[in-house]
């Protein structure tokens, strides 16, 4: 398997993003993964969904830096023929695209496109409709979740929200998905991609007026939503949308709200946590590391967040982990010297230090997913990323080498979390040689004894018994397990996604259903028109 893989990989330009495998029968399945009751369920239910599962065999090259495979059964005849027709036990799937480019559905662009990629074209004589990927789910320790919601799930109604007004919800701009109500009831698309892509881009218009023709909605009636960012695609799409009424939803409260939407609590007061990597906050800085207290019905007050940090250049920092540490290192004293070993940082963190020290092309940020990729530069992973969350995964699959119980301080003061004893413990262990995946362990048990102190005390204020998780940060399955541990003697629910993704591909559903109750960012009560 190795030298196609290998192969596959060069002509894809996919440098070491997972892919998914295809086997014939639930009994290969078993002897690839490890598969719980929740998670047979999944891969064997009419979704036939990718089921993220802890690997049993080492596949070389399929899955590289991570425990985990993605494995589904087959979903369309074509697969069963080509199995009956003697196909290897076990085919790397992957879709019609370059890495990063939307997937190539239309004959004439995939033979333009592909043939670089592809030896041979299997062309039906039925043109295809419309681009829908393949979903991504996984058992995890709150239950089933899903991570891509797609093909067999979408445009499927997830929940039913009281109003009898259509709402148009334009989600997030990466990872994005469309919600359409109607009657109530919400429907939300397939995952539709990066919306700075073209293609991307004319997918998500497309898929708008899908929806709006499907369900034979009147324009005149329609309530857009779209996220807070002045400068989204999304939020632009909704401007050009002229004569409509139109509101905007802070992303991180949405993430709260998609959680609440699933289970129908309108009025059900949570302090919801929301950690990820990048969002546009009500002060205009960039959001990630964000702890409300309140309902959907009521609105989200914003109670604590992460201690703010300086981002050098932005959203770019996303790409190189380096990058973003400059800033968050900037503010903790005493560090060693990261130019020498065992860090050797490159250049790039030096050039960072500059613009953070100037103030040139830096902003304020309180990314909980950047503070994981300053703890993965710490640690080795100092190089660009491939894959957007690359070097927080790698971290996580250092940590599960080892079974350490300690963890480093992280402390909730009132209405902070203050990130700088947490990554000078990193720092200082790393130069006095302990192990990178007993530093990861401690550095993850760090953040969920900081969050479980930090919620127990604010559901003591705020009078509830109830915690939401969401957004991407939250992808991360050993800091859920490190989580539910740490919660295990507070007394309370913890309420995470199941039906639409934890990522920005729920943040729709959540836009919705603020929007429902006129929980929105449009200042004094009052909705924007055209």
């Amino acid at each position: 398997m190795q030298r196609p893989v290998r192969a596959l990989r060069e002509r894809k330009y996919r440098k070491e993003k997972p892919f998914a495998i295809m086997v014939r029968s639930l009994a290969k399945a078993r002897e690839i993964v490890e598969l719980n009751a929740d998670a047979e369920a999944l891969l064997t239910s009419p979704a036939r969904p990718i089921v993220l599962a802890p690997a049993r065999v080492t596949l070389s090259g399929v899955a590289p830096d991570t425990n985990e495979i993605g494995v589904m059964l087959p979903y369309a005849p074509l697969h069963h023929l080509l199995f009956e027709a003697g196909a290897l036990e076990i085919l790397v799937m992957t879709s019609a695209n370059r890495s990063n480019e939307p997937i190539a559905y239309e004959d004439s662009d995939a033979l333009e496109k592909l043939s670089a990629i592809a030896d041979a074209f299997l062309i039906g004589d039925r043109p295809i409709a419309r681009r829908v990927d393949d979903s991504v789910a996984r058992d995890d320790i709150f239950g089933p979740a899903i991570l891509r919601r797609s093909r067999g799930y979408a445009p499927s109604a997830v929940t039913t929200i009281p109003t009898s007004r259509p709402i148009l919800a334009l989600g997030a701009d990466l990872k994005n998905t469309v919600a359409l109500v109607v009657n109530g009831q919400a429907f939300v698309s397939q995952h539709i991609g990066d919306l700075s892509d073209y293609e991307s881009f004319r997918a998500f218009r497309e898929t708008i007026d899908d929806l709006l023709s499907m369900y034979e909605v009147d324009q005149n009636d329609l309530l857009v939503v779209h996220d807070g960012h002045p400068q989204h695609a999304s939020t632009l799409r909704a401007l050009s949308l002229a004569g409509l009424e139109r509101v905007s939803v802070q992303h991180h409260r949405a993430h709260i709200a998609s959680v609440l939407a699933e289970r129908h609590e309108w009025t059900k007061q949570v302090v919801g946590v929301s950690f990820d990597g990048t969002g546009y906050g009500d002060d205009g800085t960039i959001w990630g590391g964000e702890i409300f207290a309140g309902s959907v019905e009521s609105g989200f007050q914003r109670v604590a967040h992460l201690r703010r940090a300086a981002l050098p250049g932005g959203d770019a920092a996303a790409q190189f982990p380096a990058q973003a540490a400059a800033g968050f290192l900037a503010q903790v004293s005493n560090l060693p010297d990261l130019s020498a070993p065992p860090f050797l940082f490159p250049e790039h963190y030096f050039d960072a230090q500059g613009l953070t020290r100037k103030g040139v092309r830096t902003f304020t940020t309180t990314s909980v997913g950047r503070l994981f990729d300053t703890a993965a530069a710490l640690l080795g992973f100092t190089r660009e990323v491939s894959f957007e969350g690359q070097a927080a995964m790698w971290l996580e699959q250092m940590a599960r080498r080892v079974n350490s119980q300690d963890a480093y301080p992280f402390p909730f003061e009132p209405n902070e979390l203050d990130f700088r004893p947490l990554l000078l413990a990193v720092a200082s262990d790393r130069t006095q040689g302990r192990p990178v995946g007993e530093i990861a362990r401690a550095f993850q048990r760090g953040i969920a004894d900081c969050l479980a102190t930090a919620v127990t005390t604010l559901c003591e204020i705020n009078r509830t018994d109830t915690v939401v998780f969401s957004g991407g940060v939250f992808q991360n399955e050993l800091l859920l397990e490190d989580l539910c541990s740490a919660l295990s003697s507070a007394s309370l629910a913890i309420w995470t996604n199941h039906e639409v993704p934890p990522n920005d591909g729920g943040i729709s559903l959540g836009q919705a259903a603020l929007a429902a109750f006129g929980r929105c960012d449009f200042g004094a009560g009052e909705a924007s028109h055209a």
